[in-house]
């Protein structure tokens, strides 16, 4: 195993708490392969059936879907260590939700359902690291589910709360531009605009581009 690899598992959640030697350990006993994809490359179709364990080892790959007028909306970007879609791999209904691309030159790490499985059932910390990922999954599909009944203030304000803890400061670098920021709530850019420009004139706010000061405390 080479070390970009094994530095790429590490990140992984699946292998939270082992050292380099477990991994590699572990690693002999399965089979797996590199893939690489240029920019551009789609990885998966919407639709497709869920067949690999692929971790990402190098690189950005992003989930989009195409509505019905044919516009593209980014759902989510996974970068190094992310585990592709583990929560469809082992479902009776394992059909990708999403189409997912390199956005720029990516290597995944490829394992057949098969060898996932041998790999957990080999170590209890994979095993719990597993449903650990399983259960993340559920408890932000729950917050997406509540998000739904929310204004979009509300969904502005927690989610500007959400990166303020995350970025442990109240600066906070918005990850997202504001087209995309509106496409992950569901929203019309011009909404999220208006609503930025009122929380920006009661003082609630600074904006500079991306970067975003919270001046006063924020309700949801």
């Amino acid at each position: 195993m080479d070390i970009d690899t094994l530095q790429g598992l590490r990140k992984c959640p699946l292998f939270k708490g082992l050292n380099e030697q477990e991994i590699i350990s572990l690693m002999h006993t399965v089979r797996y392969r590199a893939i690489h994809y240029r920019k551009g490359d789609t990885h998966v179709y919407a639709g497709s059936v869920c067949h690999y364990a692929d971790i990402i080892i190098s690189g950005e790959m992003v989930a989009y879907i195409t509505g019905p007028s044919g516009r593209v909306i980014r759902m989510a970007a996974h970068q190094t260590g992310k585990l592709l879609a583990p929560a469809f791999l082992f479902s009776t209904d394992n059909y990708y939700p999403v189409s997912i691309e390199a956005s720029e030159n990516t290597t995944i790490l490829r394992l057949t359902s098969d060898d996932l499985e041998k790999l957990l059932n080999s170590n209890q910390r994979l095993m719990m690291n597993y449903i650990q990922l399983l259960s993340d999954i559920i408890a932000q599909l729950t917050k997406k589910v509540r998000m739904l009944s929310m204004s979009v203030r509300e969904k502005l304000s927690l989610y500007l709360m959400e990166q303020s803890k995350l970025q442990q400061t109240k600066q906070i670098v918005l990850p997202l531009s504001r087209q995309e920021l509106a496409d992950h709530f569901g929203i019309q850019k011009y909404s999220l605009l208006r609503c930025l420009n009122e929380l920006k004139q009661e003082g609630v706010i600074r904006v500079e581009g991306r970067h975003i000061q919270l001046l006063s405390r924020l309700t949801v």
